[in-house]
């Protein structure tokens, strides 16, 4: 019964979205008659992918729907297509392992395991300004600029690789880094420099703020979580002899896990939330309660959100705050809502290796995830359907962080494979058709009498076809890459 419930609401929703289209084929302003044709053209089409999820959906009692990797909803009649633009910055000597961008987006911050910080011009990045002439135009739709130009600091003091960094959400200046060296230290971008350095009892490798941008969370390799006051005043004196009040950042509290493998950790986005979870390496998500003024935390719940490992976690930062999204080493992204009590809505199981790092665009419209497959994905949250074309990378991405006012993703990860390079500046793609036909010879392994291929077979047959499309030699520019910074800066084209 609940199964023929699902299939009417799937029918009547399709339903619409055929009327919707015919709608505005017919009622729409045209400019031409090849307008008109094309128009048409994507009316029969968007007719004939809907009969046919219907029919792979109620063939196969999946209760995810089948989708084609198109942009931007682009059988649209105003919308042509989407046009990427990336600039790339040469950021860091090693691979860089955080990004983040402040709250204002003034700041793009990078974290690497060469022990430095740069912290950079973010609006300049995006505009283009700085910008050399190695400009790369694979495409008419897409284009790579690497920029040497854009003002940045570097800014010194870790002793170890940089694990990762935050700005913090109440001090657009304000930045804290945890390190291997067993230090947090706390700095103010706009002067260049370190404010406070606080020893740690073991090697940090993950850091999160509170809402209200007063206590900040570090979590070490012993699977310990400090927690540090970041409101406490204290009087010192300045340059000319004068007392003026500084905040002096202390730790208050520490939890230690027994038998529990911790990995990221975060507080919803509620802005005096005390509502903190914490993956784990089992697969869980531990429920805590954080009272901030008896500094103490108290598990309430948990649940087992993966069957691997839960890697990374990311909040919905928009005002609608309705989802949170969960990475893990079972390859999946889980898709959670908030309001209905934590129900995992959908899946993404477009990824084939542990996802890394996942994050939602500042409208909560999007969201990105990465894994140590050579793309990035990026999806509908409330569908978990493609919206573009995927980020094809050459390397595992570490960190992604969207900008808080615009559309524009950063990303980067470990140092980029030299032969990968080399293979797509020749146009050839061995690697790939040795990956294509054990990927064959497993799925023929698995499949066990089923009848046509999985939807996320097909996905992953999308992402092949796309990665073995013509790329015009550039041999002469092949180099061994670590430490770029790209900013991923999507356009739409709309046809007037």
């Amino acid at each position: 019964m609940l199964g023929k419930c699902f299939t009417t609401i799937h029918t009547i929703l399709y339903t619409i979205r055929i009327i919707t289209t015919a709608h505005l084929i017919v009622f729409a302003k045209m400019t031409s008659p090849k307008r008109r044709l094309e128009d048409g053209v994507r009316f029969v089409f968007t007719l004939f992918l809907s009969l046919f999820c219907h029919r792979h959906r109620h063939h196969h009692h999946s209760t995810t729907a089948y989708t084609f990797p198109i942009e931007f909803n682009s059988y649209t009649h105003n919308i042509q297509s989407i046009k990427q633009r990336t600039v790339e910055l040469l950021a860091h000597e090693r691979k860089v392992n955080s990004l983040d961008f402040n709250l204002s987006g003034e700041y793009l911050a990078s974290a690497s395991v060469d022990q430095t910080i740069r912290v950079w011009d973010a609006e300049r990045a995006l505009s283009g300004g700085g910008a050399n002439n190695n400009t790369n135009a694979s495409s008419s739709r897409s284009t790579t600029t690497t920029n040497n130009n854009i003002p940045n600091s570097r800014l010194l003091g870790h002793r170890d690789s940089v694990e990762q960094l935050r700005f913090s959400p109440a001090h657009t200046d304000e930045l804290v880094s945890v390190s291997s060296d067993k230090t947090v230290k706390f700095w103010d971008v706009r002067q260049k420099k370190e404010v406070q350095s606080i020893p740690t009892h073991g090697e940090n490798i993950n850091v999160a703020w509170s809402p209200n941008g007063k206590t900040v969370c570090v979590g070490d390799k012993n699977d310990t979580l400090t927690f540090i006051d970041c409101t406490t005043m204290r009087a010192v004196k300045n340059a000319s002899g004068k007392e003026v009040e500084v905040r002096h950042r202390k730790p208050i509290s520490r939890k230690v896990f027994k038998e529990t493998e911790v990995n990221e950790f975060a507080w919803d986005r509620e802005k005096e939330s005390e509502k903190f979870f914490v993956l784990t390496g089992d697969g869980k998500v531990q429920c805590n309660l954080w009272d901030e003024t008896k500094h103490t935390i108290k598990n309430v719940h948990e649940f087992v959100a993966h069957t691997g490992g839960c890697y990374t976690i990311a909040f919905d930062p928009s005002e609608k705050k309705t989802h949170f999204a969960i990475g893990s080493a079972d390859s999946l992204v889980s898709i959670w809502n908030i309001p209905v009590g934590y129900m995992c809505l959908r899946t993404v199981a477009r990824h084939e290796t542990p996802v890394r790092t996942v994050a939602f665009s500042h409208d909560g419209n999007f969201l990105a995830s990465a894994s140590e497959d050579d793309f990035i994905d990026i999806c509908d949250p409330v569908s978990s359907k493609r919206v573009c074309e995927p980020i094809f990378v050459r390397a595992p991405m570490n960190a992604l962080a969207w900008h808080p006012k615009t559309h524009a993703l950063a990303y980067a990860g470990d140092q980029e494979d030299l032969n990968k390079r080399k293979r797509e500046a020749l146009n050839l793609d061995e690697d790939l058709d040795a990956k294509a036909s054990r990927m064959e010879e497993e799925e023929r392994g698995n499949a066990g009498g089923r009848g046509g291929a999985s939807m996320e077979e097909n996905d992953r047959d999308d992402n092949r076809r796309r990665r073995s499309g013509n790329i015009k030699p550039n041999v002469n520019k092949v180099q061994q890459v670590e430490g770029i910074v790209r900013l991923w800066i999507p356009k739409l084209v709309v046809d007037e």
